[in-house]
């Protein structure tokens, strides 16, 4: 079964990269309200796809938004793995920098550039065309599989979690497969054995009841964007890079030597900081190592200020509210929603009486450690060796993925330990996700088919 599955993959590399392409001319932006009709039409060509593939129950399922498409493959006696994946996509402004259409794919080079070749239609498709060449060649997988790929992950999935709840029992697996992630360098792959949480806030400071003359009304009234501008600037240290919250480390895990030698395996150094990032100089919290500053460690980062006015030329007023939004990147155990409480409670006690102050909470995800010397996941790492030609690399991802834990809260058997999310991917880091000119590498896309082929093997048959 396996060398036939393989010698299926290397023989239809052409037909999966068109196929592919199909994919991604459909602008699934799920953020986008004119959109929503797009997003439908991707739903339908993943539901196609299955159902050609040779899965069986494949359906499409409403949400109070974008769809779900699942399907089954039940014919095994090993276990049972729940692939996830999304086809919903960034939007791609700003559109004048693409150097391409962003939805009409193009091969450069080695490349496909297009919106959602790397994020998550490309890596998606990979594990698409591993399991059709297993069904096509031997008529059967080498263990149970279930797909659940859906249409709002880029919009933080919140039709998700009811979904698991409402399904949980036909979703119940052995272990979780997800690939929607980059790789260190093509011969670096990478198991994510965590992720950072997050809570994303907007903070709103009002004073006068309209905007008002700096000439005339400057030096009587608190200005807003002066008032909001000191309030961010105490968040964080200046310096040290410390979040100055109070309470804010109270819960924050330490790390065991063990794993900061862990991570001090991963190929990523100051240099190659620099040149990823593209800025005069790094920063971030002193006493760790840029591999440990960007997934370990919390963080706090600002993401807009919005307020008075920002056209050309001049306009001399004191706006009547100026607002931010930030959010804060967490480690275990730090739990978002108290987080969130100290930063606002630390807000209310700095900001003076001239101006009202409003917190609001837009979105939460908690972090997440996973066991990675599960067989699940070490059947990844085998994988990864024998399609790629490289040992994987063990690391905890700086992002954050709320589906992973409300899949572990969710499907996890009460009485068994967790289920494992085994996290995988082949893109790279400078693949543009979210920005223009998205690609991806197309060996790695070839390889990564073989990675899941070899996966599938691996762990039905141990």
């Amino acid at each position: 079964m396996l060398e036939a599955a393989l010698t299926h993959a290397r023989s239809r590399q052409g037909e999966h990269l068109a196929r592919l392409c199909d994919w991604l001319r459909i602008p699934s932006i799920s953020t986008l309200p004119d959109h929503a009709a797009d997003v439908r039409r991707a739903a339908q060509w993943t539901r196609e796809t299955l159902q050609a593939i040779g899965f069986d129950s494949v359906e499409l399922v409403e949400t109070p938004w974008h769809p779900i498409v699942t399907a089954e493959w039940l014919g095994a006696e090993g276990p049972t793995l729940l692939i996830y994946g999304h086809f919903d996509v960034q939007p791609v402004d700003p559109l004048g920098e693409w150097r391409t259409p962003p939805f009409e794919p193009q091969v450069i080079g080695d490349n496909l550039v297009a919106r959602g070749a790397s994020d998550d239609k490309g890596q998606a498709f990979a594990i698409l065309a591993a399991l059709e060449s297993y069904l096509k060649t031997s008529g059967r997988l080498p263990l149970n599989v279930k797909v659940l790929l859906e249409g709002e992950e880029e919009i933080t999935s919140p039709h998700l979690a009811p979904f698991l709840r409402e399904r949980r029992q036909s979703l119940l697996a052995d272990a979780v497969l997800i690939a929607d992630q980059e790789m260190l360098a093509p011969q670096a792959p990478l198991i994510l054995y965590g992720t950072r949480g997050n809570v994303y806030l907007e903070i709103e400071v009002s004073g006068p009841a309209t905007d008002l003359h700096s000439g005339t009304f400057g030096g009587a009234v608190d200005n807003p964007f002066n008032v909001l501008a000191r309030l961010l600037a105490a968040l964080q240290d200046g310096t040290t890079h410390r979040i100055n919250i109070p309470g804010f480390y109270e819960s924050v895990r330490p790390l065991s030597e063990g794993e900061r030698e862990l991570i001090a395996k991963a190929p990523i150094d100051d240099p190659i900081g620099l040149y990823l990032i593209g800025a005069p100089a790094l920063a971030g919290e002193e006493g760790y190592t840029l591999a440990e500053r960007i997934s370990v460690r919390p963080t706090l980062d600002i993401h807009g200020i919005m307020g008075g006015f920002t056209g050309e030329g001049g306009k001399t007023v004191i706006p009547a509210k100026a607002t931010a939004k930030l959010s804060m990147r967490l480690v275990p155990d730090q739990q978002p929603e108290e987080i969130a409480r100290l930063c606002e409670a630390y807000l209310r006690q700095l900001a003076p009486p001239t101006v009202k102050l409003e917190v609001r909470t837009l979105g939460v995800a908690r972090p997440v450690v996973i066991d990675f010397n599960s067989r699940a996941i070490q059947a990844a790492a085998l994988a990864y060796e024998r399609g790629i030609g490289a040992p994987a690399i063990y690391f905890r991802g700086g992002g954050s993925l709320p589906i992973v834990r409300d899949m572990i809260d969710i499907l996890s058997h009460p009485e068994r330990e967790e289920i494992p999310i085994v996290l995988i991917g082949f893109g790279l880091p400078d693949d543009n996700t979210h920005a223009p000119n998205e690609k991806l590498y197309l060996p790695n896309f070839y390889k990564g088919i073989e990675t899941v082929i070899h996966y599938l093997d691996i762990f039905g048959n141990t």
